[in-house]
């Protein structure tokens, strides 16, 4: 049987984490005794949001206990996406000067997906800013990709994305199939308004749409237990939740149901 998984409620956090673990195991040799690590687990993305009882007009405490409610008591997973490296204090900044560059998800007034087919019957999908591609070159070992804008460019000799940012590369025909990298270093534009990422893997897609502002995301049940907040007599409260993701090939299998809150 799958899990359920539902989608994070409207409400914002106050604070978050999203990092990675990826456990290891040490390996001495009793005859040379030579150290050897390897990784014991498959990589895992690790989260933790801190939700503001008074979030979204006074709402959050409620949807935080209607989604414990739903997950029953960690049985089942909810869908989250990753927060930027530098929220604060430089990603609406970064934002305005890129645009989101990112896919359009439609959906009915019923919160079910909506798809937009071409007269032909191929799938038509919507893109919201600067129409970006990217040219993939893997020949020196770290993947790089240049950038620029179609009928356009970039902002000249500016600052476009920073170590540990996501982006999402799409495929050109068929932008279901996109890939999630990471930027390895600071990503500046020259005076033509092109850009060169250097990126942790390869995307694997070569003349995608490239969206800067992209998002990391996975599928995640609670670790270490539902949490629970104490209402002061005045003032806000918080709800720190934990999360560890799941994969579904580790339970049966995943069933979304992306309208629940609307």
């Amino acid at each position: 049987m799958p899990i359920k998984v539902y989608p994070w409620p409207p409400v914002g956090a106050i604070g978050g984490e999203w990092t990675s673990v990826m456990p290891t195991a040490r390996l001495r040799s009793l005859l040379t005794g030579r150290d050897q690590m390897q990784a014991s687990q498959r990589r895992r993305r690790m989260a933790v949001l801190q939700v503001s009882a008074l979030a979204n007009g006074r709402m959050g405490a409620g949807y935080c206990e209607m989604l414990k409610d739903l997950l029953e008591g960690g049985i089942h997973a909810v869908r989250l996406q990753s927060t930027p490296i530098n929220w604060w204090l430089d990603e609406l900044d970064r934002r305005g000067v890129i645009g989101t560059s990112d896919e359009l998800r439609w959906r009915t007034a019923a919160g079910d997906p909506l798809a937009w087919r071409t007269a032909a019957g191929d799938p038509l999908y919507w893109f919201t800013g600067r129409p970006l591609i990217g040219q993939l070159d893997t020949s020196g070992g770290r993947p790089l990709l240049t950038v620029g804008a179609a009928g356009g460019s970039l902002p000249a000799n500016t600052l476009v994305g920073r170590p540990g940012d996501f982006i999402r590369v799409y495929n050109r025909s068929d932008a279901s199939i996109y890939a999630v990298c990471r930027l390895l270093r600071p990503a500046r534009t020259n005076a033509d308004g092109v850009v060169t990422l250097k990126l942790d893997i390869s995307p694997g897609i070569q003349g995608g749409r490239v969206a800067l502002a992209g998002q990391d995301e996975a599928v995640f049940r609670v670790e270490g237990g539902m949490p629970r907040a104490l209402q002061p007599v005045s003032g806000d409260w918080t709800y720190t939740w934990t999360f560890r993701e799941v994969f579904a090939d580790e339970v049966g299998g995943f069933q979304e149901f992306p309208g629940i809150w609307t």
